[in-house]
């Protein structure tokens, strides 16, 4: 995977001063890594994103965003593991994995939705087209925030908004408390 880079001009890209600032910063030090080496280390397993539903092709398509911002002072590796089916399955179909400069927020995808939903910034690695399930979360530092949600959409491009549902996200290991 390429370097970021802060000259790239896209919707996910820092327009506020001091944020693009921050990044071009993050990159000259070369704290944002090349993340080959990743598939041996993918994180500590921090959240599960309890359902993921990701479909193409048909009258009604959908995509999961996972969006990670990370609080930690140093730049943070992490991983989103896509997981088929709503049962214990150890194997994930997809892996989605990025670095995140301190205080900065980012979309991870099941699949490549227009950027007119929401600015996606990593994509499942394959793109899930027919498949529903669960994601984990991990990362390298633990100081980070998770929230999920499902975008239905119709027309062959995506371009029909029908609804957005948010996934519940409980922390890797631990139930929830019922709410």
């Amino acid at each position: 995977m390429a370097r970021a880079r802060s000259t790239a001009k896209s919707p996910d890209t820092p327009t506020e001063a001091h944020a693009k600032k921050q990044l071009e910063r993050h990159v000259q030090l070369g704290e944002l890594e090349d993340l080959a080496d990743i598939v041996k280390f993918p994180g500590t397993p921090r959240y599960v994103v309890t359902y993921m539903n990701s479909q193409k092709g048909g009258t009604i398509q959908s995509a999961t965003i996972v969006t990670v911002t990370n609080q930690s002072p140093r730049p943070n590796v992490v991983t989103v593991l896509w997981f088929k089916g709503l049962t214990s399955n150890n194997s994930p179909v997809g892996l989605t994995v990025t670095s995140i400069p301190p205080d900065f927020t980012l979309d991870f995808a099941s699949r490549n939705i227009p950027f007119q939903l929401t600015a996606v910034n990593a994509v499942c690695n394959p793109e899930l087209v027919f498949d529903e399930g669960r994601a984990i979360v991990g990362s390298r530092q633990p100081e980070i925030a998770v929230s999920s949600r499902v975008y239905y959409t119709s027309g062959r491009a995506d371009t029909q908004l029908l609804a957005i549902t948010d996934s519940k996200v409980v922390r890797f290991g631990q139930g929830n408390e019922g709410d």
